[in-house]
């Protein structure tokens, strides 16, 4: 964490607030019978849609050897989850190409799978093990090397955009917000089914007026895309009940 914060400070992140509505989707997820999918799985599968069709989400700012603005050709999602590890709760990482190509139900099981199943069994937690035993200045420089020298390493270990479901303001080292690019806050839900959700960015790839218009996406994309979804969940589990009756 010592180094993810050492690598974070040069990066100028701006934060915008904006409230949802999101009654349909509530409705829809409540209306499931079984298993429902997790707001993270939700969140991450809308937000994946949303930068799969805006390209500025998908971009980066690299400022050596030059400075310029890098265009990843596809989302990988960075997930943070807390675990206990040797009797004490630590943070660690993982990171998913193209989840919007993924159904709820299956973010769902992948993000339960990585809460659920041993530390060591999962690759990306053990390479974070690993680099523990690794003086803290080569470290620095691996982080400052996958960050710094090229993009698709940059997704790769990093991620283009990250989700979370805890603090406001993650600290992240990335371009369009975090640790990976863009980082999605979202809080409780009101009584009237709105909630917000804060999107935290690099100023120097985007401005204010390209987040309002994700977010305003991103409530689109839940309420429509996300909540035909969660109906053939739906409407697929009801078949299923009514098949093993008449069994």
């Amino acid at each position: 964490m010592c180094d993810l914060v050492a690598l974070s400070r040069s990066i100028p992140i701006a934060a915008l607030e904006h409230r949802l509505q999101l009654k349909p989707v509530i409705a829809a997820r409540n209306a499931l019978a079984e298993t429902r999918p997790s707001w993270v799985a939700l969140f991450l599968k809308a937000f994946a849609l949303v930068a799969r069709n805006r390209v500025r989400l998908r971009q980066a700012y690299f400022n050596f050897p030059w400075p310029r603005i890098y265009e990843h050709g596809s989302n990988v999602a960075a997930i943070a989850v807390e675990r206990e590890w040797n009797g004490e709760h630590a943070i660690f990482f993982e990171m998913l190409p193209r989840p919007e190509t993924m159904g709820v139900m299956e973010l769902h099981h992948f993000l339960r799978r990585l809460k659920t199943e041993p530390v060591e069994s999962i690759r990306a937690f053990r390479r974070l093990l690993h680099s523990r035993y690794l003086p803290m200045p080569v470290r620095r420089m691996i982080w400052r090397y996958l960050y710094s020298f090229s993009g698709p390493r940059r997704a790769n270990y990093m991620g283009t955009f990250a989700i979370n479901g805890g603090s406001r303001f993650p600290i992240r080292p990335v371009t369009t917000t975090g640790a990976i690019g863009t980082t999605l806050y979202f809080g409780l839900f009101d009584a009237d089914g709105s909630t917000d959700v804060c999107l935290t960015f690099d100023h120097r790839v985007m401005d204010g007026g390209e987040i309002v218009r994700s977010l305003d996406e991103l409530e689109s994309v839940l309420n429509t895309d996300i909540v035909i979804e969660l109906k053939a969940l739906a409407t697929a589990g009801t078949e299923a009940a009514q098949l093993s009756v008449r069994a």
